[in-house]
């Protein structure tokens, strides 16, 4: 059974992701907050907008949290992302493909919010998948 960090997860990619909740983050996240996104760090407010691009960019967003495993203050899950490419998303013109990807998350967290976070992304598979890339 998931305990309280791992609640604090799903209740992210729940409201925040999929529901566009953006005022949670605060309630969330510390007020020091980091993202390692491998592209950059985000603070709460850079993480803000990185789901607003999402959003943006695939507004039937769709984010399925898999493989949570607690420890501690310590949270690693992994995350299906799904939608229909309708926006413009990092530069991309709309392109009305649909994605299908996944991520590998881990997270600290700090007196029930979370503190620090680490994400992998398979940004080749997304890119292959909207046509920017070719397929192999």
């Amino acid at each position: 059974m998931p305990g309280r960090n791992a609640e604090v997860v799903k209740r992210m990619f729940d409201e925040v992701i999929n529901k566009g909740r953006l005022e949670l983050v605060d309630e969330l996240f510390t007020e020091d907050f980091v993202s390692h996104t491998g592209q950059a760090d985000l603070d709460r407010e850079g993480f803000r907008g990185f789901v607003a691009g999402w959003r943006t960019g695939f507004p039937d967003v769709h984010c399925e949290v898999s493989q949570l495993l607690e420890e501690g203050d310590r949270v690693s899950w992994t995350v299906r992302a799904t939608g229909t490419h309708e926006g413009t998303f990092n530069g991309i013109p709309a392109t009305g493909r649909k994605m299908d990807f996944l991520s590998m998350n881990h997270g600290q967290f700090r007196d029930g919010r979370g503190a620090e976070h680490w994400l992998v992304l398979d940004m080749f598979t997304l890119l292959t998948q909207l046509g920017v890339i070719p397929a192999a």
